[in-house]
């Protein structure tokens, strides 16, 4: 039973995020409206208004299909050219940023609920459209029921004009940066809350384990915690996950080992891979390195020769200084604990010295010689230094970051003016005095 709990809630993270959820929701709602409102149809409610509210009944047949035909023709319309801006929207900022963002875009629940308004209206329509005098009703024509139809088409008008300004919004690179910053964030802020602090108990200390091996290829995004902790519990035994969650696993290399063989190693196995979450996409909600990647690669498409947008490369950096000193408060080990608060299972996150140097590096590389991304990415350094006081160890991660910055800006960058430039940023990180040493800085050419 939990094994199965733990597949529906990884599957129920990725129907949510799909872009057919809520049209597929909303489209069974208007259907069970429909339904419902012939049911009542049935009982005389157009009959029994119709002496109050005269003008919002429709008694003429013709008219009835008119409108009904009318209404069914223009949602189709309204559908096709809304999905068909989603699919030039998506190869747009596939183009222009990174096909990594496309996720992101589609799961805008705002996007998702108008097209489902579309398609739901139309089921509505074409619910009534067939039940027009039908001998089933007392009366010949559904005349309230057709005048909501008219009321959902007015409102997909409405609906439509938002469309078009939401999906105008959604392709900018502020909006799709801003959306991965936020949800990156959240992450990080679950995982701080959960953090237990930097002690690791003697456990995971000694020297004979028994290696799991991975049994697929793909993605470890995540694992259903307290059913692999009630496991372990079970067989006494416990788990040193080597590689951290959002790491890409290969079929048969060991990807986390036991302080001791299990009594059947292969059914403990078996139960373990229920629990454990295998896949081929990244996306930030699932885990928070994916945000850092997915941010990496818009600013680094923007350097790139056939974009060249330093703007956009600069805003990325901005986010990045967010992201990374709300990371110095997360340890690069989690412990988790059974219910009885004994150590049961380790999970290591990349490293902070890993994940700024997976960052910045491609970004340092592709803009080392603009002068404005090497300042940008010295203030990114300044202000991690003003929290880095209460992280000592960290201080030599960016130090030694710092250093390749300034080694390939000076190869690149040889305007003396350029060069004063970084040079007087360096001098205001060298008067706060947190580094244990001091940065070079750049000689000035003749």
């Amino acid at each position: 039973m939990k094994k199965l709990l733990s597949h529906l809630k990884f599957a129920y993270q990725y129907i949510v995020s799909s872009i057919g959820f809520y049209p597929m929701l909303l489209s069974l709602l208007f259907f069970g409206l429909a339904l419902l409102m012939l049911y009542f149809e049935s009982l005389g409610l157009s009959e029994n208004l119709k002496e109050n509210l005269s003008f919002l009944i429709i008694t003429n047949g013709a008219t009835a299909r008119l409108i009904l035909s009318s209404i069914t023709t223009g949602i189709i319309s309204l559908v096709v050219f809304s999905f068909t801006m989603v699919m030039l929207v998506l190869n747009q900022a596939s183009a222009n940023f990174t096909p990594r963002v496309i996720p992101g875009l589609i799961s805008y629940k705002s996007n998702q609920i108008v097209l489902g308004f579309y398609l739901g209206t139309l089921i509505y329509t074409l619910v009534v459209m067939v039940n027009i005098r039908s001998d089933y009703f007392k009366i010949s024509l559904p005349g309230f029921t057709i005048f909501l139809a008219m009321l959902f088409t007015i409102l997909c008008l409405g609906l439509f004009v938002y469309f078009i300004h939401s999906i105008a919004e959604s392709i900018q690179i502020e909006s799709i940066l801003e959306n991965i910053h936020h949800t990156t964030c959240r992450q990080l802020l679950t995982e701080i809350k959960a953090d237990k602090g930097p002690r690791v108990p003697n456990v995971f200390e000694q020297d004979n384990w028994e290696y799991l091996e991975s049994p697929r290829t793909g993605y470890l995004q995540g694992l259903a915690i307290k059913p692999v902790l009630e496991l372990c519990r079970q067989h006494d035994l416990v788990l040193d996950f080597e590689q951290p969650l959002g790491n890409f696993l290969i079929k048969g290399v060991p990807f986390a080992r036991a302080d001791k063989k299990p009594a059947d190693m292969d059914a403990f196995v078996d139960r373990l891979l229920g629990f454990v979450h295998f896949s081929r996409e990244e996306r930030p909600g699932i885990n928070y390195l994916f945000g850092f990647k997915h941010i990496t690669e818009s600013a680094v498409k923007a350097l790139s020769p056939g974009i060249n947008d330093p703007g956009t490369a600069i805003k990325a950096i901005d986010y990045l200084t967010d992201l990374f000193a709300l990371r110095m408060e997360l340890t690069d080990e989690k412990i988790h604990y059974d219910q009885n608060g004994t150590p049961r299972m380790r999970f290591r996150h990349e490293t902070y010295a890993n994940l700024y140097s997976l960052v910045l590096s491609p970004i340092r590389q592709y803009g080392k010689a603009s002068t404005v991304v090497v300042l940008r990415l010295l203030y990114l350094l300044r202000s991690l230094l003003f929290k880095v006081a209460a992280y000592p160890h960290l201080k030599p991660v960016l130090y030694q970051e710092a250093l390749l910055l300034l080694h390939d800006a000076g190869e690149e960058i040889e305007n003396p003016g350029d060069r004063r430039k970084i040079n007087r940023q360096l001098q205001d990180i060298n008067q706060m005095g947190v580094l244990d040493k001091q940065l070079p800085l750049l000689q000035l050419l003749p």
